[in-house]
């Protein structure tokens, strides 16, 4: 059973929201590059990277330095005001509205911020079902910030099977008729609605509708098991609290209409043979077709070159560094046969990640699971122009270019206790950090 509790959240103070709420939040963490990471802390004094990604500074004497900085910040800001806990507990229904960038138009999301009980992922038996493997570094980066600020200060994104549509008719019912307690547009046009739900009746009528359903993560699997972690580190100590039981998680219904997945591609900077090798080896595993350009045709041939991979399972995109060539990769019955020999079970065998992961990373390629672990030999970008684009400029060697999964493929996979290759879902809009946090060892829950 799915255990949710309201909490006493951490906000912007009022004030701070009305006057300066766009430029207090942004992306998570871990979607940001350098510049991006800047930009957001060079929006406001009080920009909530300031806690949860800030820069490392020349005089640290260790990577995570900045985790304490972080850990003195909160608790001035709480202080001061800037900050301010929630005397009595809370959902937290939040709506966010942005473009949709494949389709136009505008998406509207909602989701309920609440905690939830932690549960061991147990198979295909646990009611919380991962689907994505974790990158090592991220964990223990973010159980170092966690025992810095003992608090989540930014969720984890799940979903749930909603066929009734009783959760998201509760969550409209809740909040039609009321004035939100936040609206506010942040700097990438996002627009946030808040409202907090502290009346106990439709506290226990959300609890109830969520209690037999199962959560599925769709982002921030790597928060989820630092939690587990980090639970489990403070049993170690003997300092365990009730507090450390729980995760901040972000729950939609998979019946909301802005519940939208895009794709994640893949910039390669490790080992390349030489480019006529490489589309030699390729081709026992795909059928190859090449787009060639110039300078003056590269923007239609561009246009081809993703107007014939959209949308089409089983076929990956290339764009190799120096070379002015599009290519499409086409899957041939090898790559089945071939990942049926590593042993994939079918359910994965049919997604173009791990058809990508298994064949061209590790058969072609030779990696290893430790390089699939290392964002410095594969890095991962959602925007397709910009991954072109940082490999026309030589500053990755491929770019490996993916059509989106599906909601159907994540719970598939979940189900059968399986878990995709890393950055196999990018789930939009992401969820914004700086909406609310959660002090974890004082749970009022």
């Amino acid at each position: 059973m799915v255990e949710i509790a309201p909490f006493n959240g951490i906000m912007f103070s009022r004030d701070k929201l009305r006057d300066h709420g766009g430029l207090l939040v942004a992306p998570p963490y871990d979607v940001l590059n350098p510049e991006e990471q800047r930009h957001c802390l060079n929006l406001h004094a009080h920009n909530i990277l300031h806690l949860d990604y800030n820069l490392i500074q020349p005089d640290d004497q260790d990577k995570y330095a900045w985790h304490h900085r972080s850990s003195e910040i909160l608790k001035k800001w709480l202080a001061e005001g800037v900050l301010e806990r929630l005397e009595k507990p809370a959902f937290f229904q939040m709506e966010t509205s942005c473009r949709n960038p494949v389709k136009g138009g505008s998406i509207v999301r909602r989701g309920l911020v609440c905690l939830m009980r932690l549960v061991d992922f147990v198979d295909h038996k646990s009611e919380v079902r991962p689907h994505e493997k974790t990158f090592s570094s991220h964990k223990e980066e973010r159980l170092s910030l966690i025992k810095a600020t003992h608090a989540n200060l930014s969720q984890v994104f799940g979903f749930f099977p909603d066929e009734d549509r009783r959760a998201w008719s509760l969550m409209r019912e809740t909040t039609e008729m009321r004035e939100p307690e936040a609206d506010f547009t942040d700097y990438r046009k996002y627009r946030h609605k808040i409202w907090l739900e502290q009346d106990q009746e439709n506290i226990n009528r959300f609890i109830d509708v969520l209690k037999n359903r199962k959560v599925y993560i769709a982002d921030g699997h790597h928060r989820y098991e630092t939690a587990l972690n980090y639970r489990d580190y403070l049993k170690e100590k003997g300092e365990f609290s009730p507090g450390a039981d729980y995760i901040m998680i972000y729950l939609c219904p998979m019946s909301d209409p802005g519940l939208v997945i895009l794709p994640t591609h893949r910039l390669f900077n490790g080992a390349l043979p030489h480019p006529d090798d490489f589309l030699n080896s390729l081709s026992h595993f795909f059928k190859i077709s090449g787009k060639a350009f110039i300078d003056r045709t590269e923007p239609v041939t561009r246009d081809r070159f993703l107007t014939k991979l959209k949308k089409q399972r089983g076929h990956i995109g290339l764009y190799l560094a120096g070379r002015r060539t599009y290519y499409v990769l086409k899957t041939l019955d090898k790559v089945l046969e071939e990942l049926a020999d590593q042993g994939e079970p079918p359910e994965l065998a049919a997604l173009d990640t791990v058809r990508l992961s298994g064949i061209i990373f590790k058969k072609v390629l030779d990696l290893t699971e430790k390089d699939l672990d290392d964002p410095h030999v594969i890095a991962y970008v959602s925007n397709l122009h910009q991954a072109l684009d940082l490999v026309r400029d030589q500053r990755h060697k491929a770019a490996f270019i993916l059509n989106p999964g599906t909601v159907e493929d994540v719970i598939r996979v979940s189900e059968k206790g399986l878990t995709m290759p890393r950055k196999s879902t990018f789930f939009y809009p992401k969820v914004t950090t700086g909406l609310v946090c959660n002090l974890i060892d004082d749970f009022r829950g």
